[in-house]
């Protein structure tokens, strides 16, 4: 009997939320992130207010890069090295956010959202230079650096098709290799079920 009654009181409460189009109809929803990363992103809505949100996918360093200078100054040209190049980098990233949902009246189905979380993200490319000998060489450089970050964005879900789209910017906070701060704009899409 309470559980017929609590799960009554949460179909109602799901069925009168908040505006019709928000999360108060989603469970959660998978689509494409374009930006810092691009890759696939998933979203799990807890209840009205709340997400937990995932992406994983390809760094892109569109407002802050490694720095490819650094290994070439201090481990090569010193050592009179000369001519160097670097090969185009290859790397990983993903990002797991807390998010609180705030919607914007009077448009129904748009709500504006702000959270936090960590980051992991690798990068990988090869160094060419020549000795001073003057023989070619090369080296590979792998880098991982981790952080927290903080995010805001804006997501708009349609009223009567399953899919939502959005655009946020996360700031970055790196601990490890390179340490820094990077602003890292997305923009995507998702199918919501």
């Amino acid at each position: 009997m309470l559980v017929v009654s609590i799960s009554s009181s949460f179909a109602q409460k799901r069925s009168t939320g908040s505006d019709v189009g928000s999360s108060a109809e989603k469970n959660m929803g998978i689509g494409i992130r374009l930006g810092d990363p691009s890759g696939v992103t998933f979203k799990k809505y807890l209840g009205t207010r709340a997400a937990l949100e995932f992406n994983v996918g390809i760094p892109t360093y569109v407002f802050g890069r490694y720095d490819y200078d650094n290994d070439y100054n201090t481990h090569y040209k010193r050592n009179g090295y000369y001519g160097y190049g670097h090969s185009a980098p290859v790397g990983f990233a993903a990002q797991a956010h807390y998010t609180r949902l705030f919607d914007i009246k009077p448009v129904t189905g748009l709500q504006w959202y702000v959270g936090g979380g960590l980051q992991l993200r690798t990068i990988s490319y090869k160094y060419y230079y020549y000795d001073d000998f003057g023989y070619y060489q090369e080296n590979r450089a792998t880098y991982v650096q981790f952080g927290i970050d903080a995010l805001g964005g804006a997501e708009y879900t349609f009223k009567d098709a399953p899919f939502s789209v959005f655009a946020d910017l996360t700031v970055f906070v790196n601990f490890a290799n390179s340490p820094g701060v990077y602003a890292q704009p997305g923009i995507g899409g998702r199918f919501n079920f």
